[in-house]
């Protein structure tokens, strides 16, 4: 299988690095391939803008990406969760790539995903405790955004929304969330 990893964390020595590594050494000791691309040191894009959404050229970052997300079975989006959703690099790469008409296109006004036989997995940590976002309906709407409106949009199979929560500097909590990406990855 082919598997690619997209992080989003601006510092070099993060949680974020750290889950990408350790689910992409469990799934490469199983044989799959896998790819990280940390979007901090990867390609950089330019905040998305178009004058014509349905008139855009596909530039060399663009093919680069999607090449990248044609070639995958599995992509697994590792990041932090700021102010409500993901950092803005992340929600650019989004904007950027799965583009209409790569990603998905519109049958009689409505939606087809075009990414059939890839499936999603997201990762993503925060500082509050985890029960805070569930208390408060954020993790639900959260991970209904990411199914409902990236992942089923492009027609790829959603695998799962885990959320770390009360993630601190000092890293408390860190070897068991360590030890769960292990677990999802075996599966």
């Amino acid at each position: 299988m082919n598997i690619l990893i997209i992080t989003a964390h601006p510092t070099s020595r993060n949680l974020t690095t750290e889950i990408a590594k350790i689910y992409k050494n469990e799934k490469e000791s199983r044989g799959d391939s896998v790819e990280v691309v940390d979007l901090y040191h990867d390609r950089e894009q330019p905040f998305y803008t178009f004058e014509d959404a349905h008139n855009t050229t596909l530039t060399d970052d663009q093919k680069y990406y999607q090449q990248k997300i044609k070639k995958a079975d599995e992509i697994v989006f590792v990041y932090p969760f700021w102010w409500g959703g993901t950092p803005a690099i992340l929600k650019n790469w989004i904007d950027w790539n799965l583009t209409i008409g790569f990603a998905a296109h519109y049958v009689n006004g409505r939606p087809k995903g075009l990414l059939q036989g890839k499936s999603v997995k997201v990762f993503s940590t925060c500082g509050a405790p985890k029960f805070y976002y569930i208390f408060t309906g954020v993790h639900f709407a959260v991970k209904k955004i990411w199914k409902q409106t990236i992942v089923e949009f492009c027609g790829m199979k959603f695998d799962g929304y885990y959320l770390f929560g009360g993630v601190d500097t000092l890293g408390e909590k860190v070897d068991k969330i360590f030890e769960k990406i292990k677990e999802i990855a075996k599966n």
